[in-house]
């Protein structure tokens, strides 16, 4: 029954404020978008995937094969990123990052048992992000048929902006949602701070006359 009750008398205080909570919540979406789309710089992500065929010896059996794949995909990981290249990935993209903002932009991972690796690269325009991640492949390719002279790398999984523009609308998406319950909380907060102001003012209004009335009595 009390619960009840304090339902009503907050509905009822945000009808007699509904003007103030609408446009709490209005503004505040409205700033955030304009925040988000005129002043932050976004992060684009893109991923591609290389799959690395495990090497094969007539000389290397059961778990030792299996420790030499593991050292090969760490090698690879670590070639992914070298000044190598990444350079010909600064060359074929014509990108505006030196090596090293380029190098700390490169994330390489590799999934738990897997042949696989992912190149995910950030970047502050999602066509660059997915051009960068997409270099880094072939040129991974590429360097390792000409250093370790093995054609074992395919390129499994091109990036593609169009995912970036869908996670990019769907995190806007989730933004301005977070926004919009963000500025009805505020304003209903509003709301019963200005009805907690209002109730007071009018407690002490009445305690005044009270008081005068008194006075009156007693003269």
């Amino acid at each position: 029954m009390g619960e009840q009750l304090i339902g009503r008398r907050l509905l009822a205080c945000i009808s007699r404020n509904f003007v103030l909570v609408a446009g709490t919540t209005v503004a505040t979406v409205f700033a955030v978008w304009l925040v988000s789309v005129f002043i932050y710089e976004p992060e684009y992500m893109a991923t591609s995937q290389v799959f690395v065929e495990p090497l094969k010896s007539d000389t290397i059996h059961g778990e030792a094969l299996v420790t030499s794949d593991y050292q090969t995909l760490e090698a690879y990981q670590v070639l992914a990123k070298s000044p190598a290249v990444l350079s010909q990935v600064l060359e074929n993209t014509a990108s505006r990052y030196s090596m090293a903002e380029l190098h700390n932009r490169i994330t390489i991972n590799r999934p738990e048992n897997s042949q696989v690796l992912n190149i995910v690269v950030s970047a502050e325009n999602k066509n660059e992000a997915a051009a960068i991640a997409n270099a880094i492949a072939f040129s991974l390719q590429e360097e390792v048929e000409h250093l370790l002279k093995v054609d074992n790398v395919s390129i499994i999984l091109k990036a593609d902006t169009s995912q970036g523009a869908l996670e990019e609308n769907s995190s806007l998406s989730v933004l301005l949602s977070l926004a919009a319950v963000a500025g009805l909380v505020a304003g209903v907060l509003l709301s019963l701070t200005f009805e907690l102001l209002g109730v007071l003012r009018r407690y002490g209004q009445f305690g005044r006359k009270k008081s005068a009335h008194l006075q009156t009595v007693f003269k």
